[in-house]
């Protein structure tokens, strides 16, 4: 039989020792028989152990290897969860934002150049300084990190970049900093693998620029 379904996953992660079954089935939103039915499946691995106590069924949690297998799917469901309610809010906010640095290179490249902070989830963003409070608000609201200084290790995490003014350009619906100011960026980092696959995409003619460079660098 398999085991690894919503309703699993919610018992064990919100499941508290001495805790009644039908109390753990009021909290995670399910009906007791559906509860109590995937309680005794998984006390056949080990995970779960009933007791009587009265008149009431009492949880025990036995925190063993698929107790713990079960903890880490769940924490890579919520980060997955929390990534598509962040890209979604991106996309309907009225906030003034817009993603920068590596973000920005992942989403003007349509992909062809992902990052290392974009495959870790973690995502560039300047916001208009007045509307800084307003984000902070609907990403605690939605239990999405972010931080304003130094990383830290929740994902998604949202890098919030306070600034005066700028301009938006949307690509592909994201509001992201200009391919102009992006060209300076890479330029100014030397990124130049970037700026290829820039140039392959929008015909910026970078590479006969960069020709010319090299040419007159090998005279």
């Amino acid at each position: 039989m398999v085991i690894v379904n919503e309703i699993t996953i919610k018992i064990i992660r919100h499941a508290k020792d001495g805790e009644s079954i039908r109390s753990l089935a009021n909290r995670i939103g399910y009906a007791y028989s559906a509860v109590y039915n995937w309680i005794l499946n998984l006390e056949k691995y080990g995970v779960i152990r009933i007791t009587r106590k009265g008149n009431r069924n009492v949880i025990k949690v036995n925190k063993n290897l698929i107790y713990k297998k079960f903890i880490e799917l769940e924490s890579a469901i919520s980060v997955v969860e929390k990534d598509n309610e962040f890209w979604k809010l991106v996309r309907n906010t009225k906030l003034k934002i817009r993603f920068v640095r590596g973000t920005a290179i992942t989403i003007w490249t349509k992909g062809g150049f992902i990052t290392g902070d974009f495959y870790d989830k973690i995502y560039f963003l300047e916001v208009f300084e007045n509307d800084i409070n307003s984000l902070r608000k609907i990403l605690e609201e939605k239990n999405i990190a972010y931080t304003e200084n130094k990383l830290i290790s929740s994902r998604p995490l949202v890098y919030i970049i306070p600034k005066k003014n700028f301009k938006i350009e949307k690509v592909d619906g994201l509001p992201t900093m200009s391919l102009n100011e992006l060209i300076d960026y890479c330029k100014k980092l030397y990124l130049d693998n970037v700026l290829e696959q820039l140039d392959l995409l929008y015909n910026l003619n970078l590479n006969e620029r960069y020709s010319e460079i090299y040419t007159n660098i090998g005279k």
